[in-house]
């Protein structure tokens, strides 16, 4: 079934194109076009150009912005609770300033540090993470390299500092870790990633 318009649409829709025609004609732009061409060749290359130039820019696919790595990484010392820094190309565990755990085994894992706000005091720290390399896996990527994070999560070991047990980046637990991580605070402020300053 085709869509008829109404007559009385059609009629009252060719009075309003009558009119714009003859407001045309009153101001003379047939005669003024007629009359000087080439500016109007000139302004309709330009806007093509522009419409163009537009359309690239919309269309061509962006670039991934740069992700910003500091030389220096967090890492959480397990005996004192403490954070310190250590180079961003070392995993963890590493060696703390308080020596090693009870076990034997180093005391700094590397850690995700957070705040609410864009430049915060120490107080305004807090841990979302800690990160260790899982040894059952071989690790797709190292633990500073961030820009695909299906192939970072696939070789780490996660938890929260009040968590007894490691668990996977990617099995259900680890990606609950991770939302929790990124839910908003009372204030409705989205956790920003802290990087130590050298």
């Amino acid at each position: 079934m085709a869509l008829k318009i109404p007559d009385l649409l059609q009629y009252e829709m060719r009075h309003r194109l009558e009119r714009v025609q003859s407001a045309f004609e009153r101001w003379g732009l047939r005669e003024w076009i007629d009359r000087y061409a080439c500016a109007v060749i000139v302004v309709a290359c330009l806007s093509a150009a522009l419409l163009g130039f537009m359309l690239i820019r919309v269309l061509w696919p962006a670039r991934p912005a740069p992700v910003v790595q500091s030389r220096l990484a967090w890492f959480y010392d397990a005996n004192t609770g403490r954070l310190f820094t250590g180079s961003f190309k070392q995993g963890g565990p590493i060696a703390a300033p308080s020596g090693p755990l009870p076990e034997g085994g180093p005391a700094g894992f590397r850690a995700h540090v957070y705040s609410y706000v864009l430049e915060p005091r120490e107080s305004e720290l807090f841990i979302g993470l800690l990160e260790r390399p899982d040894p059952a896996v071989a690790a797709k990527a190292a633990a500073y390299d961030m820009t695909d994070f299906q192939a970072w999560a696939e070789g780490r070991l996660i938890k929260r500092v009040k968590d007894d047990r490691w668990v996977a980046a990617t099995s259900a637990e680890g990606q609950a870790i991770l939302r929790d991580l990124l839910k908003p605070d009372a204030q409705g402020r989205t956790p920003l990633y802290q990087m130590p300053q050298p």
